[in-house]
């Protein structure tokens, strides 16, 4: 048996130790290339886990560098920020904070304590280690930029008139043109933000495109480097154009609007400032009305039709004739309510152009293009000849009906997934929509003229992370090695503005879906900024929606107000914990456990005094029809423990953290005692009356066995009956099925499961062609289930953790375990991406032996741990492991 306790929990936290903990007995030989102490200059600094970053809070900066050379080692830091000068100026740089020499051997989050920074301004910083023998090493300078507060903004937010109506669906076209001064322009930023959506643009080139998912009193801006896109001395067009869908599942309402605030600035000296305001012009943008994309009537977004001769040729650039536009009209400066914050995101979203694999030519003369995997994207389409008014319809899809068209009725999820483009004719044109789905096929009726693979594209699109491919995996099994590649490519485009349940039916940040979605970016592409935003915005919604009840919304920011799932809320503190294991920022845990202590609160008021069990768990969405859920109380344990752990690393009051864990101790007890059977298994329940429910649920059963519930002395017997239901949990929660096997040491079974194409999970759906996993296993066309569910993906964490065998055990990867499985498979190769750097393992079984290679980062050490008690540590660098099997 691997472990007995949970695999989410940290183990010797306080420690510094690597745990190399090697599942076979008997070390033969290690070899070593690291273990010394030199040291090189820090690399790979950033600030707010970005690299030359712009626009960042003027209190939210938090420094981080990894360690130079492959066997460093730090003892202490100094950090020193200085401010540059504005150019052309003359000024000299100036320190604004020297930290002094820090004896920490802190890498990230370490924060800024100079002071308060300007807005607005550009910021040099450098790094100074050093190493136990004394050693000490610089970095090369690095740079931030600070964005904009409340109090610096002179832009005023404005719409067209016509944006009062009631009626969604509204697009808006808006410049100004304004002529700058002579003098070369060395820098400029523009800050931006709308209600809902922005694209902007300048003399004729695109700047960015910007967020949706807040709420008008929290109103996320943007910030832009246009430096390149600007002219000196000529006149410069700024043309934006907004978008507005009143109240959908993944948006609030608020308000339509607009605020942009460009800030230049000279190589004399001088400045210059376009601000939006009453002399800006608008008109509404050539969109055709739309109707919403759910076919069941469910608040989501809308179709686009676009008509193409009211596209307003030039207007992104200058000297088009814009007078008879209409003036805009003058909401108020930045705080005229209900835009009265702004707040800077460390997010943005990317785009990437996807030809097709394949585009084919049906007998009716549509057009199929085949982007080869299911994509958040949007659908482009280039005419060479069209003709004015001539109307081709255009529709996505995620399979093809027999005839090898993209179908409208199997695989939609309830979703009008059409468009359709008013050709103009007279030249070159594009079919360019402002939002996205997800698809893997688009069709194209009625083109009208011959296309190619050039002139079809789409653009994929998700939040920016560091290393698309920072995570790697390959073994012996071909199929597990397909799964780890299915469950990044679904959390990469499951990342939005929001982790999103799905990107078609309709991209609203849920609750759970996000839990899934972002421990598997944070493992597979080192992602922390969205994940961040998330766990921050669901403590916030607690604020907003239930400050008195402790819950959290399900889904968040959403318009459709107060709604929460018991179950859901329930999983915040681990979502909480497993960032802070990740990447061990502090902040975090202190901004969002207010919320956290909310949720256990919520837990406790409905534990029923005469069973000792969470009862009646209250909530607006209820999964269950019996009043004592076991998996409630299951996930209410692990609340306050996690609670618990996070008032301790905090330093709360000892009587709280005591008072959560005796709140764990006596759940922990009663649901021992009265949900189990005879044999440890556990029921799903109880009744009214107080009774056993008949049914005992795999995914039950693996819960208790995954938050550390179940007595260690009854693992194995919870794990085996886990193991004979082959998979019958539900995606949302089938890796809670792979990790109780894991920390049950049956790792023959794991791979069975993760393998067995022929039973419900991963193997089946890649079997029957899945690219994104899915919703459900058996996904229904009656029931709209979707086939782009990034809630499945979190196989990777589990495929990282279990086969690869590397695993977290305090923050931030300071210390990890390497454990590869005793059986299932014959080697496997992988890296996992840290804070502190890349882990890279190799291990493989032959002839008896089992050799590991292993890398550890710098800043870490290293202990191989054997069975029997004995060790031997091993330092920063790579190393060789040769053991019996």
């Amino acid at each position: 048996m691997r472990g007995l306790g949970t695999r989410r929990q940290i183990i010797g936290a306080g420690t510094v130790a690597l745990a190399l903990v090697v599942a076979s007995s008997g070390l033969a030989a290690c070899t070593s290339s690291g273990g010394g102490t030199s040291s090189a200059a820090p690399k790979t600094l950033t600030v707010d886990d970005l690299t030359a970053p712009i626009g960042l809070g003027t209190n939210d900066v938090f420094f981080a560098w990894q360690l130079g050379g492959s066997t460093a080692r730090q003892s202490s830091y100094r950090l020193v920020v200085r401010e540059q000068p504005r150019p052309g100026t003359g000024g000299h740089a100036a320190t604004v904070w020297d930290s002094g020499k820090v004896q920490s051997e802190q890498q990230a989050f370490v924060p800024y304590g100079g002071r308060a920074l300007d807005p607005n301004r550009v910021y040099t910083w450098t790094a100074e280690t050093w190493n136990p023998s004394g050693q000490h090493n610089t970095s090369t300078a690095a740079h931030f930029e600070t964005g904009l507060r409340d109090s610096d903004w002179r832009a005023h937010w404005i719409r067209r008139a016509a944006d009062t109506a009631t009626r969604p669906d509204l697009y808006t076209y808006a410049r100004k043109e304004v002529k700058l001064g002579a003098s070369p322009i060395v820098r400029a930023r523009a800050f931006v933000a709308a209600d809902q959506q922005y694209e902007l643009a300048i003399n004729g080139r695109r700047a960015g495109k910007g967020q949706a998912y807040s709420y008008p009193d929290a109103q996320y801006y943007e910030t832009l480097d246009v430096t390149h896109l600007l002219r000196a001395g000529a006149p410069n067009a700024i043309a934006a154009t907004t978008t507005w869908d009143g109240a959908t599942k993944g948006h609030p309402a608020g308000e339509p609007g607009l605020i942009v605030q460009i800030d230049v600035d000279h190589a004399d000296g001088s400045s210059e400032q376009i601000v939006t305001d009453g002399t800006w012009k608008v008109r509404s943008g050539a969109w055709l009305p739309g109707t919403q994309r759910d076919l069941e009537g469910d608040l989501v977004d809308y179709t686009e039709r676009i008509d193409g001769p009211a596209i307003p040729v030039g207007w992104e650039e200058p000297g088009f004739d814009d007078r008879s536009w209409a003036g805009a009209t003058d909401i108020g400066p930045a705080g005229t309510p209900p835009y009265t914050h702004l707040v800077p995101v460390r997010t943005r979203i990317v785009e990437q152009p996807v030809t097709p694999v394949s585009l084919r030519t049906l007998p009716n003369g549509s057009v199929v293009a085949d982007f080869g995997k299911v994509y958040s994207a949007i659908p482009t389409v280039t005419f060479h000849h069209g003709t004015a008014g001539h109307v081709v319809p255009m529709h996505a899809g995620y399979l093809l009906d027999p005839n090898g068209s993209v179908s409208t009725t199997h695989g939609t999820q309830h979703t009008d997934m059409s468009y359709s483009y008013t050709e103009r004719g007279g030249g070159p044109e594009q079919f360019h929509p402002f939002d996205y789905l997800g698809f893997r096929y688009f069709q194209i009726d009625q083109p009208g003229e011959k296309l190619t693979k050039d002139d079809v594209v789409t653009l994929a699109r998700h939040t920016f992370v560091p290393d698309q491919r920072a995570a790697t995996f390959s073994s012996s099994n071909s199929t597990i090695d397909a799964e780890f590649d299915l469950g990044r490519h679904s959390a990469l485009y499951s990342a939005q503005e929001g982790y999103l349940d799905t990107p078609t039916r309709e991209k609203g940040p849920w609750l759970w879906d996000g839990f899934n979605e972002s421990t598997t970016a944070m493992d597979a592409f080192s992602e922390q900024n969205l994940t961040r935003k998330s766990l921050v915005e669901y403590a916030q919604s607690q604020d907003r929606y239930w400050k008195s009840v402790g819950a959290v919304n399900k889904i968040y920011p959403t318009g459709l107000g107060a709604l929460d799932i018991n179950e859901f809320t329930e999983i915040y503190p681990e979502w909480v914990w497993q960032y802070w294991l990740h990447n061990g920022d502090r902040s975090l845990l202190q901004a969002v456990y207010p919320a956290v202590h909310g949720v256990a609160q919520y837990v406790e008021h409905s534990v029923a005094p005469s069973t000792g069990l969470v009862t009646n768990l209250p909530s607006t969405s209820i999964y269950y029809t019996f009043p004592t859920v076991t998996r409630l109380n299951v996930l209410g344990v692990n609340v306050f423990r996690r609670a618990a752990d996070i008032a301790t690393i905090l330093h709360r009051p000892a009587s709280e953290v005591a008072q959560l864990r005796g709140w764990q101790q006596a759940l922990t007890t009663a649901t021992n005692t009265k949900l189990t059977r005879p044999d440890g298994t556990y029921v799903d329940g109880l009744e009214a009356g107080g009774s056993q429910v008949a049914a005992a649920s795999q995914d039950t059963n693996a819960s208790a066995v995954v938050y550390g519930v179940a007595p260690s002395a009854h693992v194995a017997a919870v794990a085996k009956y886990v193991a004979g239901l082959g998979m019958q949990a539900p995606p949302r929660t089938a890796a809670e099925v792979i990790e109780a096997l894991a920390l049950a040491g049956r790792d023959a079974d794991l791979v069975h499961i993760l393998t067995d194409a022929d039973i419900d999970g991963w193997a089946n759906i890649l079997k029957r062609g899945a690219t994104y996993t899915w919703e459900v296993w058996q996904p229904s066309d009656i029931i709209g289930d979707s086939m782009s569910h990034g809630w499945g993906a979190n196989v990777l964490v589990e495929i990282q953790q279990a086969l690869l065998g590397v695993r977290p055990t305090s923050p931030g990867y300071a210390t990890f375990t390497v454990d590869p499985p005793t059986a299932g498979l014959a080697r496997a190769t992988g890296t996992v991406p840290t804070p502190y750097g890349s882990i890279k393992v190799q291990w493989q079984r032959s002839h008896g032996k089992l050799t590991i290679h292993v890398t550890v980062p710098p800043g870490t050490t290293g202990k191989v741990i054997r069975r029997t008690g004995s060790t031997t540590t091993v330092g920063p660098g790579s190393h060789t492991l040769t053991l019996s099997s």
